[in-house]
């Protein structure tokens, strides 16, 4: 093989020829393709995945109507009236020692 090779003696012309308008052929008959493929419908919703989110939310709305007695049917008791029938329910030595004890408290005779 020669060391020094002339590309300028080969010329520009190319190799491979196309008959005219062979590449319009090419689009058409894409185009034609596409349009007959089936266009397809849009993608259906997951339903199950609404549905068990929407179903978790009910049952947590309804699990903090139940913590909290939020619930109109369900009367709350006074708190007050529960702490006096404790005490009433005591004996006369543990009300007398309960009184002295709350009598000499420094926090809650500020």
């Amino acid at each position: 093989m020669k060391e020094k090779f002339d590309f300028n003696c080969i010329g520009k012309r190319m190799p491979y020829t196309a008959p005219e308008s062979f590449l319009d052929d090419i689009e058409k008959n894409v185009w034609e393709t596409i349009k007959e493929e089936v266009i397809p419908s849009k993608p259906k919703r997951n339903y199950r995945l609404w549905y068990s989110i929407s179903g978790g939310l009910v049952a947590a709305s309804i699990t903090l109507l139940l913590v909290f007695n939020i619930l109109p049917g369900h009367q709350k008791t006074d708190d007050l009236e529960m702490f006096e029938q404790a005490f009433l329910n005591l004996s006369s030595a543990d009300q007398d020692y309960l009184l002295t004890v709350y009598q000499d408290d420094l926090f809650i005779n500020k």
